[in-house]
């Protein structure tokens, strides 16, 4: 692992919203203001991800798709774009989900594609049908470490056998406390393997297409 994986805490103001029973008050972090660019939001989709959806590594033939925790949705316009006809993305901020509308009217959306954002909890969010692909980015490191085996199996029952779970794995470290708290490529193995996954490929990302200034990951599964 790179030596960066050592890097100390990320500076972000969410801790500032944590409560006492682990969870955080994410509309309340909303409504006093996230700019582009500040805090988790990179102002665009993450770089290592896009190379991804461009160079057609993600199985799509008009799938679906979901992005827990989705922000402004950058990442739901590029999985529409990419050839994904039905794209949800949740946030559980009623704020959140405004922003991500917004964001969404300003970006090129094919015709025949769907994108829609739900105010919903992803620990019981029950779709309709199950996804062929999701992409979890700055979410597993946003929740209540007390929650990953849930989140793990919570993904095991929204995603349909032979698809796709893409992990950004950030922020890399041994630093105490959150969110967002310190994740690895081997938490996310020790979440998935006994869930029903079959990890396909872990890829360092290039300090050069760092999202957030700092080492991350493309950890790619599928559901068996």
């Amino acid at each position: 692992m790179s030596a960066h994986a050592s890097a100390g805490a990320v500076t972000s103001n969410a801790n500032e919203f944590s409560k006492g029973d682990g969870s955080t008050d994410w509309e309340g972090m909303w409504s006093a203001g996230v700019g582009k660019g500040q805090a988790f939001d990179c102002s665009r989709t993450e770089p290592a991800f896009q190379r991804a959806i461009d160079a057609g590594e993600l199985a799509i033939g008009g799938g679906r798709a979901i992005v827990p925790g989705c922000g402004r949705g950058y990442s739901l316009a590029s999985l529409a774009r990419g050839g994904f006809r039905d794209v949800v993305g949740l946030e559980i901020s009623n704020t959140a989900k405004d922003a991500c509308e917004r964001q969404l009217g300003e970006e090129t959306i094919p015709d025949d594609a769907k994108v829609t954002v739900l105010a919903a909890d992803f620990f019981s969010f029950s779709p309709g049908e199950r996804f062929d692909l999701a992409y979890d980015c700055t979410f597993l490191c946003a929740i209540d470490p007390k929650r990953r085996s849930e989140w793990a199996r919570k993904y095991a029952e929204i995603i349909a056998p032979g698809g796709t779970l893409v992990c950004l794995v950030f922020p890399c470290g041994d630093f105490q406390g959150g969110p967002p708290y310190a994740i690895s490529p081997q938490i996310v193995r020790e979440l998935l393997s006994p869930a029903g996954f079959e990890e396909i490929e872990l890829r360092e990302t290039p300090s050069e297409m760092y999202a957030r200034g700092r080492l991350e990951y493309l950890h790619t599964w599928r559901r068996v």
